[in-house]
Parts: structure tokens; C-alpha cells; sequence
């Protein structure tokens, strides 16, 4: 009896362990996943290694714990969030090994992404959310692989895990009445699950390099800006935004006219043209567009102005659904083609001109004082 009760001790201290291990190196952000859309179904599965599995109701708590030896089951939840017959209003899985995700969009479902820590789906209304969090060197590694490191390599990544841990300093309070810090899309920092592509272990080793070192202006950080391509030049933050920033600077970049994403089209009859500017009260005639498009410079411009209205050109980029703001257009028999050049808003550090000059041998830091300006960079701790 007592041989029995010392083992009982043992193994409920194991699991008391091991759960405390996970939950001590959660210091990164709490994630809401899979933002980009609504879901009312969801899949999840511990791929190896030991978990818990808690249900939290309104008058309940169901707790299983599972053995790297047990099999592991593939659960499928949806809004009600049932584990055997009972509803919980969240579900928790908590592991120190792959837990992977996926749900279910337009009937069809989604790929699976990898997460590691504890994962949370809570009931909204008709729809899951899924909540996760993850160690801080595991959430960059994964912004810095889901923002471009699949191409990335070298210093490129170190400024892109320094740029993403500054971001989220200056940014972890966002949604935090929301029961999350942020979101795993392009409004937040992308994430699409812990590093996983071939490149993993080297997104992990850049984040572990620059260790928790932010970019700061005046002791304070910055709002690491980033974007794909610049098409050759930035620009100010206040000519996409209104806030004009001290850090952030307009600079000729011929390090993004190498990567890939800097030229592109569009087209559009003049039917298509013509209805989007009357609904802003600007009522062209073809020969009037024509001589408008004449007339303007072929330098990277910020605004049109037409008769007394000042057109911001970021608004019109999100408008019509352009890659870029930074376009040249030109009157045809048929309608307008627009030629752009350069991915993104394009403030702060542009990757593919990032990742350009981390192969002509530029360090992390020559490439984010190329970008921004009079920047310092120190420790933080992870709070």
C-alpha cells in the first residue's frame, strides 16, 4: 500500500511538472489563429509525446491527461464544443509537442498548422475561436517564417525576428480586452504556426542569435514597419497612414528591384474606371484622364491631385486592390492600364530588398539602419 501510494505521488508530481514546464515558457503573445475568417468547425490532434486535455462548462471542469504511450485521437468540435455528450464553453489542449490545427472553410478544410503550448477553441455564438500560445522564440521563428523566411535567409532574418519582436512590443495590448494580444493574419504579424518549412531550424537559431534585442528611436521602440517589395523606393509613413514617425524615412531601394514581386498589371474599361471616381466626384472624360495621366511624373508619388481634391493614393491602392501604391497609368481605346511596381504599403524595411542585401553579406543591423533611421537597438526582457 504504501509502494503504492509513493508511485501515485511520483506520477501526480510528473504531471504537475510537466504541466508547469509548458506554462513557465509560454512568454509569447496570446494568438488569436486562423483571423481571417469565420469557422464553426474545427480539427484538432496532439501528433506525439503526453498532453491535457481540459473542458471548462459553467458548473463543470473535465480534465484527461494522455501518455507519450496512449493513442491519440483526432478531434472534431464544432460551435457546441462537446467532448463525450458533454458542452464545454472552451476547450484547452496542453502539450510541449505538436498540436496541430485546421478548420474548416467553405466546406473544404484548411491545411493544418502546428502549434506547441496550449491551445484554446471557445465557443462564439455559431463559431469557434481558437486561441494559442506558444513560447516568445517559438511565436518570431514562426512570424519570420510565415512573413518570408521560406525565402529568407541569413541577416535577413535576424532583422525580421528583431523588426517582429519590436512590433510586438509597441502592439501586445491590442486586443487585449478581447481575451488575445493579436491576431495571426496580415493586421497583426502573420503566424501560421510554429516554424515548420525546411528552413525551421535556422528560424529558430536567427531568434535565438539577436535573443530579445528590439530596434529603438530615443530609448523607445519603434513600430517595426515591414513590407514585401518597395519597387525601388519607400516612403514616409504619413503619406499611407497620417502619423508622420521620426525613425522612418523615404529611401532609394535598388536592392527590391531584384526580388520577385516588383513588377505588375491591371486593367480596367473605362466603364469600370470612370464608376469608381465619379463615386468620389471626380467625373473625367476619356480625353481628360488621358491628358491627367500625361502629366504626371514618373517618380514614386504619394497623392494625385485633381482640381481641389488631394487623392491619397494608399486609399485608392486599397480600393481597387493593388499590390502597391507606387503606379504609372496609361489611356487606352479600351480603358485604363495601370503598371505598378513593389508588394505592400511600403514604410519601414522591405523583405525581398532585405533578403537581397543579407546575400551581398550586410548584417541585421546595416540592413535595418538602411531602412529606418537613427536606430539603437538593446535587451528586453519577455514580460
Amino acid at each position: 500500500m504504501r509502494i503504492l501510494l509513493v508511485f501515485f505521488i511520483l506520477f501526480h508530481f510528473s504531471l504537475s511538472a510537466q504541466k508547469t514546464e509548458v506554462r513557465d515558457s509560454l512568454d509569447g503573445p496570446r494568438v488569436f489563429l486562423f483571423a481571417e475568417d469565420f469557422y464553426s468547425r474545427a480539427q484538432v490532434k496532439v501528433k506525439n509525446g503526453s498532453y491535457t486535455l481540459t473542458g471548462y462548462g459553467k458548473d463543470t471542469t473535465y480534465i484527461k491527461r494522455y501518455g507519450s504511450e496512449d493513442i491519440h485521437p483526432l478531434y472534431t468540435f464544432r460551435a457546441e464544443l462537446l467532448i463525450n455528450k458533454l458542452e464545454f464553453d472552451s476547450i484547452q489542449f496542453t502539450s510541449n509537442d505538436t498540436i496541430v490545427l485546421r478548420v474548416m472553410r467553405n466546406g473544404k478544410w484548411t491545411e493544418e498548422r502546428p502549434y506547441i503550448g496550449i491551445l484554446t477553441l471557445r465557443n462564439n455564438l455559431i463559431y469557434i475561436d481558437a486561441i494559442g500560445r506558444c513560447s516568445m522564440t517559438n511565436y518570431l521563428a514562426g512570424v519570420v517564417e510565415a512573413e518570408g523566411g521560406f525565402e529568407g535567409r541569413g541577416s535577413y532574418l535576424q532583422a525580421q525576428a528583431v523588426l517582429a519582436r519590436t512590433w510586438l512590443m509597441s502592439n501586445e495590448k491590442k486586443h487585449i480586452k478581447d481575451g488575445y494580444h493579436v491576431k495571426d493574419d496580415q493586421s497583426s504579424q502573420a503566424f501560421k504556426g510554429v516554424a515548420h518549412g525546411k528552413h525551421a531550424t535556422e528560424m529558430m537559431e536567427s531568434v535565438w542569435s539577436v535573443k530579445d534585442t528590439v530596434a529603438l528611436y530615443n530609448n523607445e521602440p519603434i513600430i517595426g514597419f515591414y513590407h514585401s517589395n518597395s519597387g525601388g523606393q519607400t516612403v514616409l509613413p504619413q503619406d499611407v497612414w497620417s502619423q508622420p514617425l521620426p525613425y522612418c524615412r523615404s529611401v532609394i531601394d535598388p536592392f527590391s528591384l531584384k526580388g520577385s514581386k516588383v513588377h505588375w498589371t491591371k486593367s480596367y474599361t473605362w466603364n469600370e474606371w470612370t464608376k469608381y471616381w465619379s463615386s468620389e466626384g471626380i467625373d473625367f472624360s476619356t480625353e481628360e484622364w488621358t491628358k491627367f495621366f500625361e502629366s504626371l511624373s514618373s517618380d514614386r508619388l504619394t497623392h494625385w491631385v485633381i482640381g481641389s481634391k488631394r487623392i491619397k493614393l494608399e486609399t485608392v491602392r486599397r480600393d481597387f486592390k493593388w499590390r502597391s501604391a507606387f503606379i504609372q497609368c496609361q489611356a487606352t481605346s479600351t480603358g485604363v492600364t495601370v503598371t505598378g511596381k513593389g508588394f505592400g504599403h511600403g514604410v519601414g524595411m522591405a523583405q525581398q530588398g532585405a533578403m537581397h542585401m543579407a546575400k551581398s553579406g550586410f548584417t541585421w543591423k546595416e540592413i535595418l539602419d538602411f531602412y529606418f533611421n537613427d536606430l539603437t537597438y538593446d535587451l528586453v526582457r519577455n514580460n
